[in-house]
């Protein structure tokens, strides 16, 4: 009786769970919170699970979680227990790394599942974006090329790392000398794909012009297809030489007549209206010891007037303490003084300099007999670099100006008030007194000025203001000008606000007849940019407002007004060896100078450069500001204002750039001149690398003009080297030998190292016979000591200090190698991932801090060629996946002369969690996990 009452207890209870687990199997739900998730490489992604119990009874069940590719690390390892009550939800959050190696646009995505222990399962899946990163990277593997003889081969070898995560097309562009490249820039387009190295070798083949080159630099640039750039570098190439003295190399700049150092050029003008002159252009700097002397002279007779004209002509003379500069003399500051006189500077300390000078305001040092038109002076206090760098500066001017009778003075300070990371600030101001000499009238006027520049994350402000008072003795007079700008960068769009305001408003004394304009313009605008590939376009609507107030014809003065609402179009393409730029401009205005309302303008500007050839082209439809109203009036012009321009030049090279020829031409035409025609040539000839010859020539017309203006000039340049004189120089002599015994250079077993190449900053030498170079006439520096390591002998590079004659042996040890492979491990239950061999990074590291490199092959085998030394040898983990992890990694190896050290590193990928669910008789489950007994043996890839 008991028996039967137990059994019926026992099938009630097994149909009583089996109806609540199926009542459990369809009552609850679960869902992300997103729909998707978008992330870059290494960030982490962070989602919720939300679990829903919709019946009226708890729940309880595991919840589980993963991912369907390698690319996404998950956080949360192990399974969680979850008991809902009715009704009841809970949020689950979630967070995966993404792997440093997820290309953009992988399938990927994170599951979630939760089993109730009854059985029931539902699952959800959250789709994963990877989003595009771009970072590629150039290594120059050696920066110093070195050449003997001609036809061997100058090899520049180019690394390219894609550690992006998306396939790359690269250009590289290489500039060369002109003796080299006819074009002087070569170019080649490389794919690198993600995550991967190339290995590039640009080549030249060394020719009789390459060899009798002292050494040249060649400037290496990649970048991207979008014109971005990657980054620049330079190598230098050096003839290979036993015994050198040291020289600056000379590299003239052909194109440049003006603005290089140690030059004359002279030549003959003969222009239309019958007036010839002879031009000499010369400039000298000379470096003695730890001073400089420089001088400039510009100078010109014309033969019909008998008049000589010396301006732009100085002679000075400067150190590391102070400096002086007599001749024509420039100081631009709230008043620009130009003149002839002189003018010092003192650096009383590292961060202080005192500045002072005074000119008679007359531009022709040859001629005295022209009349003055005043004398200047001034005095100048600058800390810091003044207040554009880190600290202030002040200034005290005297201006005394015969052609308007007036006497200033001024006195003004700015500084850099504060300079932070994202926000910085410089303000100053100025005082000023004018005495009209003529009325006896005294004026004084102030300034102020401040300027702001922030940034917060992708936002970017600028501020630029000044204010000035009617009366102020600067140039900038009743002036109110506010300039604000907003931007905000992301990737590749840029989006901005700013507001510009300008108005002058100069006030006049009462003997003055001509009374100064008084003007305001306002401008609002909003603009965004967006860069596709090499193409940027732009689009930027504005409100323009201009006021202005004319006496015109001596009458009453009166307002004009000008008011448009314009928007602004752009476009800029830009590749290796072109660009376009093209704007649109145009709206509607309105004029209180002109009837006829809401009328239409534009103006359009065309840019176009390729290879030799130039062109600009403008068209304006229409007026744009009040001063072309003005002055349509003034001539009485009814008809419809118009500009139009067409400006094409070109450089054209030949004959290996010893011919160059540059020619030009304006051909334009508006309402007030019907016609301009201007054409304008050169053409330089070199006859030796410093010497040439040139010929200029001019012509114009213009339609209001009765008579056409032309002119010819030839001429011919000579170019000097550096000019040094230094009683400082010193020799160096390097002894390089095979170091047999560790007992230094005075053990008479060593061997000297003959024919061993060594690089001292740059320059390449080969010992003779006795291992011995010599570089000669050094001025005192540092300078780096570097043999060029074969795989048997090795020796560290030394930087030697040469303030004397200065002898420096050093020793050649025997080399160790160090050989090894990587080798990944896995079993049937390891996650499946991309098994990157080639390109992996070993460094090997000695106990004094010298590091080794080198990359693996496609084979994941790798070789070192290290000195004697105890190395901690380490596989650098960048490029490998997040699911690996490497055996024994920074390990101790002792490298032996003369022998070989094998090192093999296991990758262990590791395993996915498997789990089993076992369900005893009664129908509840029971969980276990794999453990290490159920594993398989690990297989070697």
């Amino acid at each position: 009786m008991l028996g039967n009452t137990l059994k019926k207890i026992m099938v009630t209870a097994f149909l009583l769970s089996g109806f609540i687990s199926m009542a459990q199997e369809g009552n609850f739900t679960i869902e992300f919170t997103q729909q998707n998730a978008n992330a870059k490489n290494t960030s982490i992604i962070d989602a919720f699970v939300k679990i829903k119990n919709t019946s009226n009874t708890s729940i309880t069940g595991e919840f589980d979680v993963h991912s369907n590719h390698e690319d996404l690390y998950l956080v949360q390892r192990k399974p969680k227990p979850i008991i809902l009550q009715g009704k009841d939800s809970v949020f689950i959050p979630i967070k995966a790394i993404i792997s440093n190696t997820a290309k953009a646009g992988s399938e990927s995505s994170i599951e979630a599942v939760f089993t109730t222990t009854g059985g029931a399962s539902k699952n959800v899946t959250l789709p994963v974006t990877i989003k595009e990163r771009k970072l590629v990277k150039m290594f120059l593997l050696e920066t110093n090329l070195i050449y003997e003889n001609i036809g061997d081969s100058l090899t520049i070898p180019i690394r390219i790392s894609n550690d992006g995560n998306t396939d790359q097309k690269i250009n590289i562009v290489t500039r060369y000398p002109n003796f080299i490249a006819k074009d002087m820039i070569e170019s080649e387009t490389v794919k690198v794909r993600a995550f991967t190295d190339t290995l590039i070798n640009l080549k030249k083949i060394v020719n009789k012009t390459i060899l009798s080159q002292e050494d040249f630099a060649i400037t290496i640039t990649s970048l991207y297809q979008s014109g971005d750039i990657i980054g620049i570098a330079n190598v230098t190439a050096s003839s290979i030489k036993q015994d050198r003295r040291y020289s600056n190399q000379f590299s003239p700049e052909y194109a440049q007549s003006f603005n290089r150092s140690n030059q004359v050029s002279t030549s003959y003008l003969q222009n239309s209206s019958g007036g010839t002159a002879y031009y000499l252009y010369a400039n000298a700097e000379a470096e003695i010891n730890n001073s400089t002397i420089y001088t400039n002279i510009d100078a010109n007779l014309w033969t019909n007037t008998n008049q000589l004209f010396l301006r732009n002509t100085w002679l000075g003379y400067k150190n590391k303490t102070m400096g002086i500069l007599a001749g024509n003399v420039s100081k631009f500051s709230d008043i620009n003084l130009v003149g002839r006189g002189a003018q010092a500077y003192y650096n009383t300390s590292e961060n202080s300099k005192i500045e002072v000078g005074s000119i008679d305001k007359s531009y022709n040092l040859a001629d005295f007999s022209i009349p003055s038109g005043g004398t200047s002076a001034w005095a100048s206090y600058y800390y810091k670099g003044g207040w554009l760098d880190k600290g202030f500066e002040s200034s005290l001017i005297y201006d005394n100006d015969k052609f308007s009778g007036f006497t200033n003075y001024l006195v003004t300070a700015r500084f850099n008030v504060f300079q932070k990371k994202h926000l910085s600030l410089r303000a100053g101001g100025g005082l000023s007194s004018v005495n009209n000499e003529v009325t006896g009238e005294n004026k004084t006027g102030g300034t102020v000025d401040m300027v702001a520049t922030g940034r917060y994350k992708d936002f970017f402000y600028n501020s630029t203001n000044y204010l000035s008072s009617g009366y102020y003795a600067g140039v900038r007079k009743g002036v109110f000008s506010l300039n604000e700008r907003l931007n905000w960068i992301k990737e590749n769009y840029n989006f901005w606000a700013l507001y510009n305001y300008i108005s002058v408003d100069p006030k006049s004394f009462s003997d003055q007849v001509f009374y100064p304009s008084q003007f305001s313009t306002s401008r609002y605008n909003i603009g965004a940019s967006r860069r596709i590939n090499k193409v940027t376009v732009s689009l930027s609507p504005y409100l323009y407002k201009e006021k202005r107030t004319e006496s015109l014809f001596g009458n009453t003065p009166q307002d004009y007004t000008l008011n448009a609402s314009r928007a602004n179009v752009g476009l800029i393409f830009n590749n290796v060896s072109s660009s376009l730029s093209l704007t649109f401009e145009g709206g509607i205005f309105n004029s209180n100078a002109d009837p006829v309302s809401n009328q239409f303008h534009f103006k359009t500007n065309l840019i176009y450069n390729w290879k030799f050839l130039n062109i600009l082209t403008t068209y304006q439809h229409n007026y744009f500001n009040l001063g072309e109203i003005i002055a349509n009036q003034q001539l009485n012009n009814d008809k419809t204002f118009y500009n139009v321009m067409f400006n094409p030049s070109a450089v054209i090279k030949f004959f290996d750039s010893k011919l160059v020829l540059y020619t030009g031409a304006t051909l334009a035409s508006n309402l007030f001149t019907d016609r301009i025609t201007q054409l304008n040539g050169r053409a330089d000839y070199r006859l030796s690398p410093d010497f040439s010859i040139f010929a200029n020539g001019y012509y114009s017309d213009i339609s209001n003009n009765p008579y056409a203006i032309n002119s010819f000039q030839v001429g011919l340049t000579k170019q000097f080297r550096p000019i040094r004189i230094d009683s400082s120089k010193s020799d160096l002599e390097v002894y390089v030998y095979y170091e047999t015994n560790g007992k230094g250079p005075e053990d008479k077993h060593n061997i000297p190292a003959a024919n061993q190449l060594v690089i001292i900053s740059g320059k390449a030498f080969r010992t003779n016979d006795q291992g011995i170079i010599k570089y000669r006439h050094l001025p005192p520096g540092d300078y780096e000591v570097r043999p060029v390591n074969s795989n048997e002998w090795h020796a560290y590079s030394r930087i030697i200090n040469v303030i004397q004659d200065t002898k420096v042996a050093i020793g050649l040890t025997k080399t160790s190698t160090i050989k090894g492979s990587v080798t990944y491990l896995e079993t049937e239950r390891s996650f499946e991932i991309t098994k990157k061999k080639s390109g992996l990074s070993i460094i090997a590291i000695d106990d004094s801090g010298n590091v080794f490199q080198t990359r693996s092959d496609d084979s994941g085998n790798f070789i070192l060629y290290v000195p004697k030394g105890t190395y901690t040898l380490t596989l650098e983990k960048a490029g490998v996946s997040e699911y690996v992890e490497v055996e024994e990694n920074n390990r101790t190896v002792d490298a032996v002369p003369d022998s070989t050290t094998q090192v093999k590193f296991n990758l262990n990928i590791k395993e996915k969690r498997i789990e089993t669910r076992k369900f005893t008789s009664r129908g509840f489950p029971s969980q276990s996990t794999g453990d290490d007994s159920d594993k398989k043996k690990k297989k070697k890839k």
